[in-house]
């Protein structure tokens, strides 16, 4: 699972976190972390839970805002995934990546399904290799060892298609959330 927010039970990767943002109308000092991954909202998860207490239907009403931001994340990541050189690999991980309906927008990788390989089929194989087992090699590149050297050049913590999609729209997923956020709270007249 990676989750654009952390600080959830089962959390591997995230961008958003606590800090600052605008909410309501008022500024409550949006920014971005130094290390460029993480836009922080303060109060965030607190303030959800508040929200939460005052209305039975507002988890349900920012799950469909939260779940709208991660499908468009999703075909975002999709589209970046077959600019990759050598883009198979990227491109049948990105197919395993789903939306999911949380208060927060999440993708998760069906990482126990089969990886679909033109060259080296499983039913070839002892054991089926699964999109799990190739995830952080076609995001993350390899080449170091002899089991890794299907990947292309190791980029550190860069990535070449889901995490630099994260980066590039993080600001605009915060404000959609936001937004959302915003509007939810309005509607239900609890703010």
């Amino acid at each position: 699972m990676a989750s654009a927010f952390p600080n959830l039970p089962g959390d591997t990767g995230s961008t958003f976190g606590r800090g600052s943002g605008v909410f309501q109308g008022q500024n409550l000092g949006f920014g971005v972390v130094p290390s460029g991954n993480t836009v922080v909202i303060k109060d965030l998860f607190e303030t959800l839970r508040k929200f939460e207490k005052a209305s039975p239907i507002f988890k349900k009403e920012l799950k469909k805002v939260a779940l709208v931001i991660a499908k468009d994340l999703q075909n975002a990541v999709r589209v970046e995934a077959g600019t990759v050189s050598r883009s198979r690999q990227a491109i049948q991980v990105a197919r395993g990546l789903r939306a999911v309906n949380e208060n927060v927008p999440t993708i998760k990788l069906r990482s126990s399904e089969q990886f679909i390989s033109k060259s080296r089929p499983n039913k070839r194989r002892k054991k089926p290799v699964t999109r799990g087992d190739v995830f952080f090699g076609a995001e993350f590149g390899g080449g170091a060892r002899p089991t890794t050297r299907q990947f292309l050049r190791h980029r550190g913590q860069s990535g070449y298609f889901f995490w630099p999609t994260v980066r590039k729209r993080k600001n605009e997923i915060a404000k959609e959330y936001l937004d959302g956020l915003d509007r939810v709270v309005k509607e239900l007249g609890i703010g």
